[in-house]
C-alpha cells in the first residue's frame, strides 16, 4: 500500500495534477510549493533551483528521490525544468519536458545489482492549476503519454533493447485532481484515457530463454481519494495504524487483449488472453480494508510443447472480494469473502479427453460462494512489533464471532448445489470441538440432478455400481426428497448444547 501511494503521488506530478476554473489568485511560487510539499509528504526528497521571471517561475534541475532501504533500492525522478506561467485569470499554467528520465537503482542482499532508467515521454501535455492555497485543483490533458526501458545494467553489465525491453502509452488522457493540504493531506482524482498498450520482452544470450507480452485495453479510468494526517510518515508501517489514513478508489477498463509467448529449451510456449470488461475498487483505513475485483467475457487459449493439447477456456464473470478488519478492536467487526466463477466453458476438443461420448452436458459451469461475517481481531495487522508477538507465541490473532452463507452455488455437468445458512461461534468453549469454538446455527442444503450424474458417471466407466451405492447410501444420510423428481434437500443444524442434527436427526 505504502508503495500504491508513492507511486500515485510521483505520477500524479508526472502526469500533470490537473486544474479547472480558477477560483481565486494563484502565483507560481504557491503552486510550486503546494507539488513540492505534496511529494515531500508522500516520503520524496526534492531539490531544485527557482527563477522568478516577469510571467512566473521557472523551476530547473528537479530531483525527486525516493530511498527504500528494505530493498536497498533507490528512485530517481529527474526533470530538466518546469515554467510556471500566471495566467490572467488566476491560473498558472505547467510545461514539462518532452522527455523525463526515471533512474532507479537497487541492490538487494544475495540478489544481483539492478540499474534501470525509464524514460517517461508526453505528447501535448497541458496543465493548468487553479484555486487558492491549501485548495488547488489540478486539471490536464494529453494526447499520449509513455515510458519505455532505455537503459539497464545488472551487476555492472549493459543489457541492450535486444536483450530486454518494456515500453507502456496511454493515448488522449484527460483528469484532474483536488490537493488540500491545511489540516494533512486529502487528494482526490479523476482520470480517463482513450486506450493503452503495452510491449515487453526480454531474451538471454547465454541460453534459449525468451519472452514476449503484449496487449492493449481501452477506456481506461481510475478514481481516488487520499488522506494523509499530518505527520504521516509512509516509511514507517506503524504510520498506518496511528489512525488518520485513509484510501478508497476504483479504476477499469474494457477490451483488454494480451499475447504472449515464453520460449525454453523444450520449445515455446503461447497464448492469448482477452477481457470484455474490469473493474476494481478498494477501500482501506486504520480500521479495515475492502477489495473487490470483477471481469466479464474472459478467454484464455494456451498451446505449448509440455501441453497435451491445446487449451480453450472462457469465463463468462468472475469475481472476488475481501472484507478484513485491520486494527485491533474489543467488539467484533465486519469481513466478508467472496468468490465468483461464472459461465466457465472449455473447448469440446477438451471435453472429449474424459467424456469422447459427449455423455454429460457441457453447460457452463459455475461456482461462487458469498461469506459475511464477525471477528474480533487482537492486533493491528500494521504494527511490527504486535504482528511479531503473535509470531513468537504462536497466538491467534483474532477470534472468530459469527460467519453467514449468504449463497452457495456449485453448477457442473448438469448438476447443481445449492446453500445458505449461519452460525454463531462461542469462544468460551473450546472443548466440545476440540480447540474450535463451538458454532450454533444451520445451514440448508439443495442438490438437484445427483443421480442423474452419477448414473451417466457409471455409464462413461468413471464410477463403479459399488461406489455410486456407497454414494447414494451416503447422501441419504443427509438428506431426504426435494421438491423436484431428482431432487434432495439437507437442513444440518448444531444446537447451543454442541448437538448435531441433520434433518432433526443427531448425528453427534
Amino acid at each position: 500500500m505504502r508503495r500504491i501511494t508513492r507511486l500515485s503521488s510521483c505520477s500524479a506530478l508526472a502526469l500533470g495534477l490537473a486544474a479547472g476554473p480558477a477560483f481565486a489568485e494563484l502565483t507560481a511560487h504557491q503552486v510550486w510549493t503546494g507539488i513540492e510539499s505534496a511529494i515531500q509528504g508522500f516520503g520524496y526528497s526534492v531539490t531544485a533551483t527557482e527563477t522568478p521571471n516577469a510571467d512566473g517561475l521557472d523551476v530547473t534541475d528537479v530531483v525527486m528521490r525516493f530511498e527504500a532501504p528494505e530493498d536497498d533500492a533507490v528512485v530517481e525522478f529527474a526533470i530538466e525544468s518546469i515554467d510556471l506561467v500566471e495566467n490572467s485569470d488566476g491560473s498558472v499554467s505547467m510545461t514539462f519536458p518532452v522527455s523525463m528520465p526515471i533512474t532507479i537503482d537497487a541492490a538487494p542482499e544475495d540478489q544481483e545489482d539492478v540499474m534501470m532508467v525509464l524514460d517517461y515521454d508526453n505528447e501535448g501535455l497541458e496543465i493548468v492549476v487553479s484555486g487558492e492555497p491549501g485548495d488547488m485543483t489540478y486539471t490536464y490533458t494529453a494526447d499520449r503519454l509513455s515510458i519505455s526501458l532505455e537503459e539497464m545494467e545488472i551487476d555492472g553489465e549493459a543489457i541492450g533493447r535486444e536483450e530486454a525491453r518494456f515500453d507502456f502509452s496511454i493515448e488522449d488522457v484527460s483528469g484532474a485532481t483536488v490537493a488540500r493540504t491545511t489540516e494533512g493531506t486529502n487528494l482526490t482524482q479523476d482520470v480517463t484515457a482513450l486506450s493503452a498498450s503495452y510491449d515487453f520482452a526480454f531474451n538471454d544470450p547465454d541460453s534459449d530463454d525468451a519472452a514476449l507480452v503484449t496487449g492493449s485495453m481501452a477506456d481506461l479510468f481510475v478514481s481516488s481519494a487520499t488522506v494523509l494526517p499530518e505527520g504521516f510518515d509512509p516509511n514507517d508501517p506503524q504510520a498506518l495504524a496511528n489512525g488518520g489514513f485513509s484510501a478508497s478508489g476504483s479504476m477499469g477498463y474494457t477490451n483488454g487483449e494480451m499475447q504472449f509467448a515464453a520460449t525454453e529449451s523444450a520449445g515455446t510456449t503461447s497464448g492469448t488472453t482477452q477481457t470484455d470488461t474490469v473493474q476494481l475498487e478498494f477501500d482501506i483505513d486504520d480500521a479495515a480494508l475492502r477489495y473487490d475485483v470483477a471481469a466479464t467475457g474472459q478467454a484464455v487459449t494456451l498451446s505449448g510443447p509440455e501441453l497435451p493439447l491445446p487449451v480453450d477456456v472462457r469465463l463468462a464473470e468472475s469475481a472476488f472480494r475481501i472484507t478484513m478488519p485491520i486494527a485491533k478492536a474489543d467488539q467484533p467487526q465486519d469481513m466478508a469473502f467472496g468468490l465468483t466463477l461464472r459461465g466457465f466453458e472449455m473447448s469440446d476438443l477438451l471435453w472429449n479427453v474424459f467424456d469422447p461420448g459427449a455423455a454429460l452436458p457441457r453447460d457452463p459451469a459455475t461456482i461462487a460462494f458469498d461469506l459475511t461475517g464477525q471477528v474480533t481481531p487482537f492486533i493491528n495487522l500494521f504494527d511490527p512489533a504486535q504482528m511479531a508477538r503473535v509470531e513468537a507465541t504462536n497466538q491467534p490473532p483474532g477470534e472468530l464471532n459469527a460467519l453467514t452463507l449468504n449463497n452457495l452455488t456449485i453448477e457442473a455437468a448438469g448438476a447443481k448445489l445449492g446453500g445458505s445458512g449461519a452460525f454463531t461461534f462461542d469462544n468460551d468453549d473450546m472443548q466440545t470441538f476440540d480447540g474450535f469454538p463451538r458454532p450454533t446455527g444451520e445451514v440448508n442444503v439443495t442438490i438437484d440432478g445427483a443421480n442423474a450424474l452419477i448414473d451417466k458417471l457409471i455409464a462413461m466407466g468413471l464410477l463403479t455400481n459399488e461406489d455410486a451405492m456407497g454414494a447414494r447410501m451416503m447422501i441419504s444420510m443427509f438428506a431426504v426428497p426435494g421438491d423436484g423428481p431428482d431432487s434432495l434437500k439437507s437442513s444440518l443444524t448444531i444446537n447451543d448444547q454442541g448437538h448435531v442434527l441433520a434433518n432433526g436427526m443427531r448425528i453427534q
